[in-house]
């Protein structure tokens, strides 16, 4: 079962999370503190999202973390709104336990924007810490999506625009791969608004963290 790069019920805006991740793995600094996005969350807006929203059944949300080996089965039909402090609370309550990413704050923008911080900890990064990330996020067909990313900060580190793009491309190519081998995912349409993501398009029915 390959690994669970997105979360395999989650929108493609945490593609901007997952280059965040990589580009700090490489980098790895420290310095400064993490960025305020002003969402707030609690448990129940993950399972609002999952399991009234999206019908989504998921054995166990803390075994279907950013790093995880995961399988789904059926198709559910879903047209709906997801709000920034619902897919914050799926990303943090998931890798509350065992998953790499803390603090968790993803703010939609609008106009296909959106912007997202958090910290690191990984045994993979030698030293944990915050990051922040701003770009576009487009579908470019019902398994896959691209980012513009605009802009990227590892601590108080500016990123340089020539690792953003080196990273964007190869982390895209890599969790595009992933996304064709969700059955029962078909992403129709996306829309990203003011504090909230249109969605419309097939999830799995059922999704199962494995050990």
């Amino acid at each position: 079962m390959k690994p669970l790069k997105i979360i395999g019920i989650i929108i493609g805006v945490i593609l901007l999370a997952v280059i965040g991740y990589g580009i700090f793995s490489y980098i790895q600094l420290t310095q400064g503190d993490l960025k305020d996005l002003g969402v707030r969350y609690t448990e129940e807006d993950a399972k609002i999202a999952i399991e009234e929203k999206a019908g989504v059944d998921v054995n166990d949300l803390s075994k279907v973390y950013f790093g995880s080996n995961f399988a789904t089965e059926g198709s559910v039909p879903v047209d709906t709104t997801f709000t920034d402090s619902e897919i914050s609370a799926i990303q943090n309550y998931a890798n509350e336990s065992s998953g790499p990413f803390k603090q968790v704050q993803i703010h939609f923008i609008g106009d296909g924007m959106v912007e997202a911080s958090g910290y690191v900890e990984d045994p993979r990064v030698t030293i944990p810490g915050p990051v922040y990330v701003k770009g576009e996020v487009v579908r470019t067909g019902p398994k896959s999506f691209t980012t513009n990313i605009e802009s990227l900060q590892v601590g108080d580190y500016v990123v340089p625009r020539t690792i953003i793009e080196k990273a964007n491309s190869e982390f895209l190519g890599y969790v595009n791969g992933i996304l064709g081998n969700i059955d029962g995912l078909n992403v129709e349409s996306i829309q990203i608004n003011n504090g909230s993501v249109d969605f419309k398009g097939d999830l799995p029915e059922r999704v199962y963290g494995l050990e």
